[in-house]
């Protein structure tokens, strides 16, 4: 019997669609930087910005132009091309009112001069404190990054979007008794999550997916398809999502034996919640693979079955925490977020819009929300009982409260424990050589989502 496809109307864009495909189409592939592990500075200055510089730095000529130094910078920093009197006066008007148009028409700096000035010392010694400080009230940089970093390392249209996101959420959360209308929200807020609430702010996502086209708030039906043959398994067409064993085979197998699912590291699975069908779990390759790897396959058709058990969890979240019961929030909370990453509804910004929501309603009990760590990719992959473990795990070691910058503080501490131990147990080759390095620092173990007691 053949499983009837969920409907929902395809959101009216228009003109803003189609020009948001088309700026899609015109940016570079950002695949490689898919976890946004890497630390730089994404977070773009605008003309209203008033722009604040570090206390001491100052300007001195060069043979090439002037360099800023001094202050608290570990070396100076080159601004070839631009003239010392020119920056000097630039840096002179930053008094933390002067916006950074007016400080370039005052300087003055032309075009390619604040260019210079601007991806030399932005995030780095020139900052937009106002402008973060708005998006931090709005919705935490924190809960919508997977490691934390400086506020500077957020893509601003991404903070802007999610903001919107956040502010907008409350109309799902109204839309859970009836599943159709609950889907149609969350595709609104997909669109949201791209575009923007204005529908002009465009982002565009760390997956090579986006290159060939989003259609935002649209439902991805397409079905994976794969061949088994004498050579092992072929990749032919649809959605896939990488899933290796990130940390290593070592640390793999620890989790999957702590989480009490030693199934989640197997090459191939099917996997299942409540007698429906979630996905499976493929070693393939695709005629542009150099060679097989571990694939997430989501479950096709999308089903009305598929979107009331989502969406059951998210009401059941949403209850617990108007009545203060904080496990049973975490766990339901666990259920949505696995169900949502493994329907993998849209093209693209699945994980991004799931960790919203679910920091949304996580922060009335915790007080916070969390980053989004590797948690779509173990979702992925565990039963849904050692999956509820392991968010509970993550939610104790990330959920920390305080004021952005005490939160940041502590969380940058809690990364740099956390990729020390994850960086020992890639070496280990199996779960007793991953035990032996995670009982040395315990602490940070419990940030890797191992409870070792």
């Amino acid at each position: 019997m053949t499983a009837t496809p969920v409907e929902i109307p395809a959101p009216a864009l228009g003109a803003a669609g189609v020009a948001f495909e088309r700026w899609l189409r015109a940016r570079p592939d950002s695949s490689r930087e898919y976890l946004r592990s890497e630390a730089r500075v994404r977070f773009e200055p605008r003309d209203d910005d008033v722009l604040v510089a570090l206390p001491g730095v100052a300007v001195r000529a060069t043979p090439n132009g002037s360099e800023l130094g001094a202050g608290a910078l570990p070396k100076p920093l080159p601004l070839p091309g631009v003239a010392e009197s020119a920056a000097r006066r630039f840096f002179a008007l930053l008094d933390g009112e002067v916006t950074l148009a007016r400080a370039c028409r005052a300087a003055p700096l032309d075009a390619d001069a604040e260019g210079v000035v601007l991806s030399a010392t932005f995030g780095v010694a020139l900052f937009a404190p106002f402008a973060v400080a708005e998006l931090e009230r709005a919705v935490s940089g924190i809960e919508i990054v997977r490691f934390p970093g400086a506020p500077y390392e957020i893509e601003r249209t991404y903070w802007e979007n999610m903001a919107a996101v956040r502010l907008a959420s409350p109309a799902l959360e109204a839309a859970l008794g009836d599943a159709r209308s609950a889907l149609a929200e969350l595709a609104s807020l997909h669109v949201t999550a791209l575009m923007g609430a204005s529908r002009a702010n465009f982002y565009c996502p760390a997956s090579r997916v986006a290159q060939n086209g989003i259609n935002p708030g649209t439902l991805w039906q397409t079905p994976s398809r794969t061949l088994d043959t004498k050579a092992g398994t072929r990749f032919l067409e649809g959605p896939r999502v990488h899933v290796p064993l990130l940390g290593g085979p070592g640390y793999g197998a620890l989790l999957a034996e702590l989480s009490g699912d030693p199934e989640a590291t197997l090459g191939r699975r099917e996997l299942e919640d409540e007698g429906l069908d979630w996905g499976r779990i493929v070693t393939a390759m695709a005629e542009s693979d150099a060679e097989p790897a571990p694939w997430f396959c989501p479950p096709r058709p999308i089903t009305l079955a598929h979107v009331e058990q989502l969406f059951s969890a998210l009401a059941l979240a949403v209850s617990a925490a108007k009545r203060g019961e904080r496990a049973s929030t975490i766990d339901a909370l666990a259920d949505f977020h696995q169900r949502f990453v493994r329907l993998h509804p849209f093209r693209a910004c699945n994980q991004a819009l799931a960790m919203n929501i679910v920091n949304a309603v996580l922060a009335r009990v915790m007080g916070a929300g969390m980053p989004h760590l590797v948690l779509d990719h173990v979702a992925l992959r565990w039963a849904p009982a050692a999956y509820r473990r392991l968010f509970t795990c993550a939610v104790d070691a990330w959920c920390v409260t305080g004021t952005p910058a005490a939160r940041l503080a502590r969380l940058l501490t809690l990364k740099r424990d956390y990729f020390a131990l994850v960086t020992r147990l890639q070496a280990t080759k199996d779960a007793d050589e991953a035990r032996v390095a995670a009982e040395t620092v315990p602490d940070a173990a419990r940030l890797a989502l191992l409870d070792l007691t």
